[in-house]
């Protein structure tokens, strides 16, 4: 076998928390990684991921810091810190404007300090700001959000003007209300680096194929061409999330979160989108991708729904697999009954390989078939082999790549 010798390739990398407790502990893992046998470029260490988030009850307001500032000492420690640098992704409720105006935006009243100093640790050891701007959240959260705002298509009835500058798009106003919240703190030439950005596919009426490719050819199409924002008018640092579905990730905050991906969990682009690369279409499809048989697991033909042990099946299915295309606006919100069911059945079926007993359902409610259930818009899809299964139907998930998405991510980020 041919080694790989070196790639250049820029990676932001994520640590957890519990890897950053001590500079000993940090400077162990960062020594193993560069240790590798390619060399890698990693542009920066990311120290958690969104810590300041309201929702985690101010779980990490006393942990980030010193993180950051253990982090810091194992790359001066290693030799690495005028090359790699540490930095924490933020979501970007850090920041607010009470008018909606760029140029009212300041750092959260409850966290401010704290922001303060991150801000100048950042600063001090020539790191970037490093936020999360998802566009589709606020469409989410609001239902009056305009829909065109979202999108990068300059002709939004929303447009605005703050100082003599145009903000047809949310991303440039949420860009700028940063820009604003650090100027106005001393900060003002403190680089910006967007950590996460895209627009998923499915799990809600707003996550579909069209909107994603309009969205992210919008957003790559402005950093193509080195647009900036009216604030700084000079090429965006970012990073599309994400590469691939998670089809084991929290749904906490909604169905979509497990739909971010460009390719399916089988490495298949979902549409074309240029990186302004020699290939038009930009994405490479997956190679030598080898699936299970093609048969499928549907509520039997002569199952009644009105058995009782419908509704515990559907249940038990979708706990233990993914019926997040399910649901009003969804690639799969037009099935029957019985095709909602047979679409439970048949994510279990799948994730656990096609093991027989996972297609065993009480009352003989369930069947295997080989002929293909997916109709329109909803697909029913089929495992891809696994080089490591195991066994029983409990534990035996064939193929999930939520377990190296951070990495696959960035090391696709290197390309755009």
């Amino acid at each position: 076998m041919t080694r790989i010798k070196s790639y250049h390739i820029s990676l932001l990398w994520l640590l957890l928390w519990c890897l950053c407790s001590t500079i000993c502990g940090a400077f162990l893992v960062l020594e193993d990684l560069f240790a590798s046998n390619f060399e890698l470029f990693i542009r920066y260490v990311a120290v958690g991921n969104e810590p300041f988030l309201s929702t985690y009850n101010g779980s990490f307001l006393g942990t980030t810091l010193p993180a950051l500032q253990n982090i810091q000492s194992a790359l001066t420690k290693a030799g690495l810190d005028a090359r790699v640098k540490v930095t924490v992704p933020l979501n970007a409720d850090v920041y607010e404007s009470p008018t909606n105006l760029p140029s009212d935006g300041n750092f959260r009243s409850d966290i401010q300090d704290l922001m303060l100093s991150i801000v100048k640790f950042l600063s001090d050891n020539g790191a970037p700001f490093t936020v999360n701007i998802y566009p589709f959240i606020s469409l989410y959260t609001n239902p009056n959000f305009p829909l065109g705002f979202a999108f990068f298509n300059n002709s939004s009835s929303s447009s605005f003007t703050d100082g003599g500058k145009i903000y047809d798009n949310v991303f440039d106003a949420n860009h700028d209300t940063l820009v604003w919240a650090l100027q106005k703190n001393g900060y003002g030439n403190l680089s910006i680096v967007i950590g996460e950005i895209g627009w998923p596919t499915d799990g809600d009426q707003n996550a579909n194929l069209n909107y994603a490719q309009q969205f992210n050819q919008g957003f790559m199409n402005n950093v193509i061409a080195g647009k900036g924002t009216p604030m700084r008018p000079a090429p965006v640092d970012a990073y599309l999330f994400s590469l691939l579905d998670e089809d084991a990730k929290s749904i906490q905050p909604g169905n979509f979160e497990r739909h971010w991906g460009l390719f399916y969990l089988d490495g298949q682009p979902k549409y074309a989108l240029s990186l302004g690369t020699t290939n038009s279409n930009g994405l490479v499809p997956a190679r030598g991708v080898t699936y299970l048989a093609q048969k499928w697991c549907i509520m039997s033909p002569s199952a009644s729904l009105d058995d009782p042990q419908v509704a515990p099946s559907v249940s038990y299915a979708c706990a233990r697999a993914d019926c997040t295309s399910l649901g009003y606006g969804t690639s799969c919100g037009d099935l029957s009954a019985q095709g909602n069911i047979s679409y439970a059945f048949n994510s279990y079926y799948q994730q656990n390989n096609q093991l027989e007993s996972a297609c065993g359902f009480p009352d003989n409610l369930s069947v295997v078939t080989s002929n293909d259930p997916s109709t329109g818009t909803c697909k029913f899809r089929i495992m891809i082999q696994s080089h490591s299964v195991t066994s029983g139907v409990e534990g035996g998930r064939g193929f999930s790549m939520s377990s190296f998405v951070a990495f696959a991510f960035a090391f696709l980020s290197a390309f755009l």
